[in-house]
């Protein structure tokens, strides 16, 4: 198999992985009944649907290299964690959430993770520094994402009205 095939084997292989990933999250968007679980996973859906676009960037293109539009998505004006305690806030310490709900935070804990494995094991296969950098990215990305939904998932545990 020819290093190119790999590589757009290895881009479909993130595709599907990404829009699984956009699915469970808007799956659980629906499913949610907390305000913070409803913004938590809608922001991750929506940052998911940005991965599936920057990678379809690259696979689009004959050549990978390095475009700084495809890396542009990595920085935002407002980061999920500052959503997260926004959100917190809003919530105070009084609010409850299901078993499904929590079940929910659990898998995308799972998934994000995943992710994070994912990216960065295909950082240290890279054949070229762009590819190594944007992989880079978005398993510094999935780790945020793992980040906030455990820091979400102790909150809740946390909450007096948890039970």
């Amino acid at each position: 198999m020819s290093e190119k095939t790999e590589q757009r084997k290895i881009l479909e292989e993130a595709i599907r992985f990404e829009i699984d990933g956009r699915e469970f999250f808007l799956k659980a968007v629906e499913k949610a009944k907390t305000y913070i679980a409803k913004v938590i996973f809608q922001t991750i859906a929506e940052e998911e649907l940005d991965h599936i676009k920057r990678v379809k960037k690259i696979y689009e293109s004959d050549v990978v290299s390095a475009n700084p539009e495809i890396l542009s998505g990595i920085t935002k004006k407002k980061t999920l964690q500052n959503i997260f305690q926004e959100a917190r806030e809003q919530m105070g310490e009084g609010f409850s959430i299901n078993p499904d709900e929590m079940e929910s935070i659990r898998l995308a804990i799972q998934l994000e993770f995943k992710g994070h494995e994912f990216y960065n094991r295909l950082a240290q296969e890279a054949t070229s520094d762009f590819e190594k950098i944007f992989y880079q990215h978005l398993a510094e990305e999935e780790l945020v994402h793992f980040s906030t939904l455990r820091q979400m998932e102790e909150a809740l545990m946390n909450s007096t009205s948890f039970g």
